[in-house]
């Protein structure tokens, strides 16, 4: 038994520190809690084909549900949040579906992507000249 007293009590003070320095640092990071919000954010499109227009009204905004901490999740913090999809070689017309990840979505440090609503965007892409309604009739 006084053995087992002994490693116990064998540098006793460093291993109250250690275990005080151990606490310390679990209260500071998960001492601030996370939130959870939902935010309209507009949607943009670059890249597209110049032969190439979007039709059928794609939508201009999506909800998108975003996690952080409090102090990160601020209206001033997340007004630059944003969904941009490339739609680089889309060359050919019809209806695309582009799923909604963390990859589309800009965001600021500290905020993570939780999903959104939709998950995806079905785009209808066509000729350009067809989506003007300026077909002449063929003869």
């Amino acid at each position: 038994m006084t053995a087992v007293w002994r490693v116990l009590t064998n540098n006793l003070g460093w291993k109250l520190l250690s275990v005080l320095l151990a606490v310390l640092f679990w209260i500071a990071v998960e001492g601030e809690p996370e939130l959870v919000t939902v935010q309209s954010v507009p949607v943009f499109y670059r890249n597209v084909e110049p032969t190439l227009a979007l039709v059928s009204s794609p939508p201009a905004t999506v909800r998108v549900e975003l996690r952080g901490a409090s102090d990160v999740l601020s209206r001033n913090n997340l007004s630059d949040v944003a969904l941009l999809f490339d739609l680089a070689g889309q060359t050919e017309p019809g209806e695309k579906v582009f799923p909604i990840s963390r990859a589309n979505v800009t965001l600021p440090a500290g905020v993570s992507f939780v999903r959104s609503d939709p998950s995806e965007l079905r785009l209808h892409l066509d000729r350009a000249s067809e989506s003007k309604g300026n077909l002449a009739p063929k003869q």
